[in-house]
Formats: structure tokens, C-alpha cells, sequence
């Protein structure tokens, strides 16, 4: 277990002992986002005793300047079997990375003002690249500029005067409005080319917010299974759950103004037929008469030409919704050549290639998982394996037009 260390900090984030008896540990990391650990240790010796509550871990990998993972101490499980944990027992440690802190703040419309005297009820800017307004979210509501009680014990943040605001990324708005900080910044990253996470800082004891630049290194980062460094592949295709939406705005009866969406490629692809009503009251949008299907509005305050733009939004959404699916799982190996945290890391963008074609796509994830039958790290390229998949019907599809081109020659 020497490629990691896992060290155990106190309160005040100094640490207190590395623990090199540990079973098992594994941490699972997310781009932008929280991710947690876990670690199984025999109970009843010198090192167990080291995780309290208020603790935490520190993890560094061989080769890799900064930790890799670290976080709070949430949860402390007591556990024994007869067969294989009998003694003493065993705990079960787990918590957070210390990712968390953006997810445990709201951005404040005014982050100068306490809750209770909010006087605006957003806040907006648009002039600012898309690093600095990471930074000065971030900052204001949970950081160095937030106000007193918000900022989390030895939590550091850029100020914009003593510590400046990087500039890079893309010159990108926001407007935050009582949005939690991670999800309201999760648009700023992706339009913006940002990406950010949470880093202890051994030298100082604090964590620090560390903001950079995802890289694409799709043309030396690439995983097959040809090259030894993909484990497992899948993917599929599912039909459209529906293929029209028929999609019913504002008026009474005969007068109600209803418009028909197809998706007439699907329904040619899959050879089926399905309907959905979509009521869509709320868009002001009407027939002239029971026997004049000319829409017009039926709000004096709105345009027509707004309201069917925004009819036809809902009836392409409802499709969009509703269409077919495409699901592309993806799940590589980190081999000494290609190293997590050297050569690459979570953001960049890698090539996976699957039946010969090639997928480029960034790391949202990465799964490291430590015991006595050695060290391994499983990443996922994509949305897919995570809370969120994207939907990637037209990649699956030529894949599998491939396949069914390879089966034709044999």
C-alpha cells in the first residue's frame, strides 16, 4: 500500500499520525463537485483511536505533489463478524472531500448584508472572466470577503486586493439568487472552460480554493482496449418514448391554440408511433376564432411571434425529453504510463476508443481503491456512471451501425 498515504488531521487541520495498517480505502473524486471516502480499520489499535469526530484525512499518491483527497470525518461505524472481523472488531470510517464547502453555502443575493437585510434580489455580473467569478463567489459567501461566522475554520480564498483574482477562462454572466454555490457555479465552469476544487495545504494547515484550467489532452491521454488501459465498455440504444408531442397553449375549447411536434426521424429510425399532450396553459398564445386557427396573443403585454417561440421550446423539450436515449459507459485503467494526478486529472479531456471509433469527452470522476490485493483507479469519461448521463443517442448509433456492418461480413 506505499503508492498512498493516508494521514489523519485534527481540528485545526495539523496532522496527527499516517495510518499504514489501514484494510481497505477508497475515494471517490468529482469535477466540481463533492466527493467521499471511505477507510476499514481494525478497532482497538493506536491508529483507530485517531479517528474522532472533528478529524479528518489526508491522502497523497506517490508521485503527486498535492493531495489527492481529503476531508472531514461524518461517520465512525463499530462493526464485527465471526468469520473474518472477530477480536476486536472493526470501524468503518467515512465523510466527505472537503468539496463540501461549496456545497454547504447559498450564494446571497448581496453577500455584504446578512440574511435578514437583503436589499436586491439577485446578484449579477457580466464583465468578469469566468476564474475571478468563481473566485469572488466563492470569497464572498464562504471565504475571505464573506461575512463573519460564514467562512469555514482556515478555509483560504483569493481576496481580489492581498491574494488578486485569476484571470483566465472565458468572459462569462452570472446571476446568482439564493442558488446553493456549487450548483449556481456549475454553468460559470462549464461556459467558461474553469474548473475548481478544494486542496489542503500542509505547509500552511489550511484548505485552500484552488481554481484552474481544464486541459485537452485527448491527443496523448487515450485508453483501448487494444492498449491494455480500457477494463470495460458498454453501451446501448433505447426507443423514444414518444414521437409527438401535441402541445396545447392558452383559449377555451375550440379556440385553444394546439400545435403538433414530430420527430419524424425517430419515428422512421424505430418504425413506431407515439402521442403526448403537453399542457402548456401558461404560454398566452390563442386561436382568433373556433374557425380561425390564426394564433394570436392573448396577452395584450406579449408578442405573438414570443409566445410561439416559446410554444415551440416546450414542444421541442417535451421531444427532447421524451426521444430516444443513447448510453455510453466508459471505464479506463490508470496504467504508470498514464497517471491520475500526473498526467492527467479530473477536467481534461481524454480519448476513449470503442469498436474503432473514437470518443473524446473530459473526466467527471475518478474511483481509487486501495487494499491488500493491490491499488487500482477507475475513472469515468463523461456524464455516464454519474447521477446525471447525458444523453448520446447519435455517437451510439454509429456504433452501432458498425457492428451491425461487422456481423454483415461475417
Amino acid at each position: 500500500m506505499s503508492e498512498y498515504r493516508v494521514l489523519v488531521r485534527d481540528r485545526d487541520l495539523n496532522p496527527i499520525g499516517q495510518v499504514d495498517d489501514f484494510l481497505e480505502f477508497q475515494a471517490v473524486l468529482r469535477y466540481c463537485d463533492t466527493g467521499h471516502w471511505q477507510i476499514k480499520i481494525m478497532a482497538g489499535t493506536p491508529h483507530a483511536q485517531l479517528f474522532q469526530p472533528g478529524h479528518g484525512i489526508v491522502a497523497y499518491r506517490e508521485g503527486v505533489d498535492k493531495p489527492i483527497a481529503s476531508g472531514p470525518i461524518q461517520t465512525v461505524e463499530k462493526y464485527w463478524t465471526v468469520d473474518t472481523d472477530s477480536g476486536p472488531g472493526g470501524l468503518i470510517i467515512s465523510g466527505c472531500d472537503d468539496n463540501y464547502i461549496l456545497e454547504a453555502h447559498v450564494a446571497y443575493p448581496n453577500p455584504e448584508l446578512p440574511v435578514t437585510n437583503q436589499d436586491r434580489a439577485s446578484y449579477t455580473n457580466g464583465g468578469v472572466r469566468a476564474a475571478q467569478a468563481v473566485e469572488e463567489m466563492v470569497s464572498r459567501n464562504a471565504g475571505a470577503l464573506a461575512l463573519d461566522g460564514r467562512t469555514p475554520a482556515r478555509f483560504g480564498t483569493p481576496d481580489g486586493d492581498k491574494k488578486p483574482w485569476h484571470q483566465f477562462g472565458k468572459v462569462t454572466p452570472f446571476n446568482l439568487q439564493w442558488d446553493n454555490l456549487r450548483d449556481g457555479l456549475k454553468p460559470v465552469c462549464d461556459a467558461g472552460n474553469v474548473g475548481w476544487r478544494t486542496v489542503y495545504d500542509a505547509e500552511s494547515r489550511t484548505i485552500q480554493l484552488d481554481v484552474f484550467e481544464p486541459q485537452d489532452r485527448s491527443g496523448h491521454i487515450r485508453f483501448s482496449a487494444d492498449l491494455g488501459n480500457l477494463k470495460e465498455f458498454v453501451y446501448s440504444l433505447k426507443a423514444p418514448k414518444y414521437t409527438r408531442a401535441i402541445v396545447a397553449a392558452q383559449g377555451q375549447g375550440a379556440e385553444r391554440y394546439i400545435k403538433e411536434y414530430i420527430d419524424r426521424e425517430s419515428e422512421e429510425y424505430w418504425g413506431i408511433i407515439s402521442e403526448l399532450f403537453v399542457d402548456a396553459r401558461d404560454i398566452p398564445v390563442k386561436k382568433v376564432s373556433a374557425s380561425d386557427g390564426t394564433p394570436v396573443a392573448a396577452d395584450e403585454d406579449v408578442k405573438v411571434e414570443d409566445a410561439l417561440a416559446a410554444l415551440d421550446a416546450k414542444g421541442q423539450q417535451a421531444l427532447l425529453d421524451n426521444g430516444p436515449q443513447g448510453n455510453l459507459q466508459l471505464y479506463p485503467i490508470d496504467t504508470p504510463q498514464q497517471t491520475f494526478g500526473k498526467d492527467w486529472f479530473l477536467g481534461d479531456t481524454v480519448t476513449c476508443i470503442v469498436d474503432g471509433e473514437e470518443h473524446r469527452d473530459i473526466v467527471r470522476q475518478v474511483t481509487i481503491e486501495v487494499n491488500s490485493n493491490g491499488h487500482s483507479i477507475t475513472p469515468v469519461i463523461g456524464d455516464q456512471g454519474t447521477d446525471s448521463p447525458a444523453n448520446v443517442f447519435n455517437e451510439i448509433k454509429k456504433l452501432w451501425q458498425r457492428v451491425r456492418e461487422l456481423s454483415a461480413r461475417v
